[in-house]
């Protein structure tokens, strides 16, 4: 049920209001120059017919003017016109009017001050009258009001039909439009109370069909919902993964600690791994915060043209003695010229960094390790990838949870949090990162969407 309270039927009913407003300001102004189009029409007729008698004169005579006079009173209709020629003593000549009360000076008259020879049309209240001189002659001419009357009756019946047509077809599409709007505005914040209800599932329904602004309005909720119920899921996710993957060092390092309160003597070897326990701990909350930074957006204003060459290639150079001590062979492929996309050139090294001792660490001896840099459809494209074991298929997309660890990790070091930390990076630079198989081995791709800004 609408009311009239609500923004969008009020906002409604006042623009039919104003296009009223407007629509009748029109009407008036039609039916105000219709009337003054209508008599200077007539008053031109009657001038012509001035500059036409004028000429009858000046070429035969008064005779022939007072004929002309005389046949155009008789032919018009029920005196519709009327016509009058005076000599110069004031005598009447010719013409169909006996007597006029009144200046004749005057615009217009009222036909009672008129007396006429014959009927006169009942439509007929007043004439339009002019006076001109032909020659030493007076000649005076009127025309009736009829025709302005039915000309203005009949504009202002279409005028008024018209007004009262868009007004109610402004009411009508008024509450139809407020109506529509109210349901969309109805849905949305529905949806709202639901998400402050705490459940965060809950999505405006979709109208392909409609392309309003509050249809995009919906979209934008939508997504934006869709990505805070994303990021509770990851908060509850994280706090599961850091009880149980911090749940047993922290246990472990309460009881050596507990273990050191009771000696009088200290062994330097277990306080030793203490402390590493310790550093461990701290490395692991160290890596969650700057993740936690790297997806609030904080590190976007250090964003400047970057060469992803430059990157890959001193990447290479800061692993390839360590790959050639485990036996492993890392190679690099860049094109000549600069791959330059808007980013921070710090977060992209620690990205490339990570993907590279990934590989390093959970690859065997003799296993050939490649990066590269290349461009799909004018976009860059980043990839490190190995001849190794791979991963299970079911696990590309779970590598990138936090704390993750796939069995093949469970014997090395790290904290699951290095491809998550890569992802985050990624995101970041609004590039998509997948997980394939090399076939064999393992490949990590990032496709950047864009060069700029």
């Amino acid at each position: 049920m609408l009311r009239l309270g609500r923004t969008s039927l009020r906002l409604s009913l006042q623009f039919a209001f104003l296009y009223s407003v407007l629509s009748a300001v029109i009407f008036v102004g039609a039916y105000w120059l219709t009337n003054y189009e209508v008599r200077d029409w007539l008053h031109d007729q009657m001038a012509s017919d001035t500059a036409i008698l004028t000429d009858i004169y000046e070429k035969d005579g008064i005779d022939e003017l007072a004929k002309s006079v005389a046949v155009m009173a008789v032919v018009n209709f029920e005196n519709a016109r009327i016509y009058q020629l005076l000599g110069p003593n004031g005598d009447v000549l010719a013409g169909n009017i006996s007597r006029i009360d009144g200046p004749p000076s005057e615009r217009y008259i009222s036909a009672e001050t008129v007396e006429i020879d014959g009927e006169r049309a009942d439509e007929i209240s007043g004439y339009w009258i002019t006076q001109n001189m032909v020659g030493p002659y007076t000649l005076l001419q009127g025309t009736g009001n009829q025709v302005i009357s039915e000309v203005l009756e009949a504009l202002g019946i279409t005028l008024v039909a018209g007004f009262i047509l868009i007004m109610a077809f402004g009411t009508f599409a008024g509450v139809w439009v407020g109506r529509l709007t109210e349901r969309r505005i109805e849905s949305i914040s529905g949806t709202m109370e639901k998400v402050a209800a705490g459940q965060l599932s809950a999505r405006i329904p979709a109208d392909d069909a409609s392309s309003t602004d509050l249809s995009r309005v919906s979209s934008s909720i939508n997504g934006t919902l869709e990505q805070l119920e994303n990021l509770m899921e990851s908060q509850v996710q994280i706090s599961n993964d850091i009880a149980h993957d911090l749940r047993t060092p922290l246990q472990r390092l309460r009881q050596r600690l507990e273990k050191m309160s009771g000696q009088h003597i200290i062994d330097p070897k277990d306080a030793n791994a203490a402390l590493e326990q310790t550093e461990g701990i701290i490395s692991t909350f160290n890596a969650l915060l700057r993740i936690a930074q790297i997806e609030s957006g904080d590190r976007r204003e250090r964003f400047q043209p970057t060469d992803l060459c430059d990157l890959v290639k001193n990447v290479h150079e800061a692993f390839e003695p360590s790959a050639e001590d485990s036996g492993q062979n890392l190679l690099v492929k860049a094109p000549e010229q600069p791959v330059v996309i808007f980013g921070d050139p710090d977060l992209l090294m620690q990205l490339i960094s990570n993907l590279v001792e990934n590989s390093l660490r959970h690859t065997s001896e003799g296993t050939t390790i490649k990066i590269e840099v290349a461009q799909l459809n004018e976009l860059p494209v980043l990839s490190v990838s190995d001849n190794g074991p791979g991963i299970d298929p079911e696990s590309h997309k779970k590598v990138f949870r936090r704390f993750y660890r796939g069995e093949m990790s469970r014997t090395t070091g790290g904290n699951g949090l290095g491809l998550s930390l890569c992802k985050a990076i990624a995101e970041l630079h609004h590039a998509d990162i997948e997980v394939s198989d090399s076939q064999p081995g393992l490949r990590m791709k990032i496709r950047f969407k864009s060069l700029e800004k």
